[in-house]
């Protein structure tokens, strides 16, 4: 029999989407799942709405918490999930047919601790600005993660496929209260992974941000603390980290996650308080990797940083 697979959906006030998406998990060719729906402290119909499949399925589970964010709503489900594998599923979001099943056999034949699959836009488009596709042969997570940090593909998780023990035996959880929880969550579960296998197959279907979401909500301060905060984990993990391997892949992370921070800063005109932030140690951190990176990325990033450091000396 096929093992059992724990889907994981955060919802909080989708009553618009949450239908689409869970009919369409319960619409797999892959038939042993369960469906954990964490309701975050929703104050809209979205429970209501989806209440008779709720009813009329027994592999269907609601746990209800406080609103505490999409990170903690993934952590519950972790927790109570009994599969063999877990999978996330974003409640604005659908899943093709073959979607479980595709992802399961790639992680079945290879024994990989996780499976990245690809996705698409609602009309079968690359979403634009996204980097979707990763099609590398199976290798351990430390080549993978460079080969993806490399080609600057996009963070998500919620085209993959995760082997539940190894996420639990390697404590591996989102951070509670940042944006980008599915990039800092990625990098260090393929640190950690002994195999990362990936799939061509487009089986998931992502709708371009809605409004309210959290990526559309123009909150560039939560976005630029939440950077910061993932920037000050990596180097402290800098710190206490011996192998070299993975003091590379830590600095070529902080290096991306600068990329991003400096083009938050820049683009809202935030101020920066440096003598009170890790930017100028992550910078003097990363000298080797930017001097190693392409050459127009890095002339766009210098550029960011002289913005910057002009207009906060």
């Amino acid at each position: 029999m096929d093992p059992l697979i724990s889907i994981i959906v955060p919802i909080y006030n989708v009553e618009k989407y949450i239908r689409t998406c869970i009919e369409s998990i319960l619409a797999q060719t892959y038939r042993n799942v369960e469906i954990i729906i964490v309701n975050d402290g929703s104050t809209d119909q979205s429970l209501a709405v989806i209440s008779d499949l709720i009813c009329s399925h027994h592999n269907v589970k609601v746990i209800n918490q406080k609103n505490q964010g999409v990170s903690v709503a993934r952590n519950t489900g972790i927790d109570v999930a009994t599969g063999k594998y877990i999978i996330f599923v974003d409640p604005d979001d659908k899943i093709m047919p073959g979607f479980v099943s595709s992802l399961y056999q790639i992680a079945d034949k290879t024994g990989a601790d996780i499976v990245r699959g690809s996705f698409r836009d609602f009309n079968g488009n690359i979403p634009k600005g996204w980097v979707p596709d990763f099609n590398v042969p199976t290798n351990c997570g430390t080549i993978v993660l460079d080969q993806f940090l490399s080609s600057h593909i996009s963070f998500v998780v919620w085209s993959s496929i995760f082997r539940l023990d190894f996420i639990n035996s390697n404590h591996i959880r989102f951070t509670p209260g940042i944006i980008l929880e599915d990039a800092d969550f990625t990098i260090r579960a393929y640190m950690l992974a002994k195999l990362v296998a990936t799939s061509p197959e487009p089986n998931y279907a992502y709708r371009i941000h809605r409004q309210g979401s959290l990526l559309t909500t123009n909150n560039a301060q939560q976005l630029f603390l939440s950077e910061e905060k993932i920037i000050s984990q990596f180097i402290s993990m800098l710190k206490h980290e011996e192998s070299d391997v993975l003091r590379s892949l830590i600095l070529k992370s902080i290096y991306t996650f600068m990329r991003y921070w400096t083009g938050t800063i820049v683009k809202n005109h935030l101020s920066l308080d440096r003598t009170n932030s890790c930017y100028d140690t992550a910078l003097t951190l990363i000298k080797e990797t930017i001097n190693s990176s392409p050459l127009k990325e890095k002339f766009k990033f210098l550029i960011k940083v002289i913005i910057i450091k002009a207009k906060n000396h």
